[in-house]
């Protein structure tokens, strides 16, 4: 599936924290970094593909996995320990990813 920048997919149990403004950051992988900064995206689960809320892309920025902390677990609403084994389950062996940084925009 080509990437789209006018939306963004969650796991679902993750929608409920991007729709309350809890969590303010995802990290993905090369292929999931091209949004635009200043854009308003449309957020859906990924299981469902049901629209939940729209965002707003804030800044993208590059990390690597050993550089993810307690900081970023905590913009994610995610234990650290659970924020990493999510993502080592997610993108295994990628070293480099992105932190996308946004904001709640609206609410469906």
């Amino acid at each position: 599936m080509p990437f789209d920048a006018s939306k963004i997919t969650f796991f679902d149990f993750l929608t409920p924290l991007v729709a309350s403004g809890q969590k303010t950051i995802t990290i993905r992988d090369e292929k999931e970094k091209d949004y635009v900064v200043g854009s308003v995206v449309e957020v859906f689960t990924l299981e469902t593909q049901q629209k939940v809320c729209s965002i707003k892309i804030l800044s993208i920025e590059q990390i690597h996995f050993s550089e993810i902390n307690a900081f970023h677990a905590q913009q994610e609403a995610l234990e650290l320990e659970v924020l990493k084994d999510l993502i080592k389950d997610v993108y295994p062996n990628q070293e480099t990813l992105f932190v996308i940084t946004f904001e709640l925009a609206s609410v469906e």
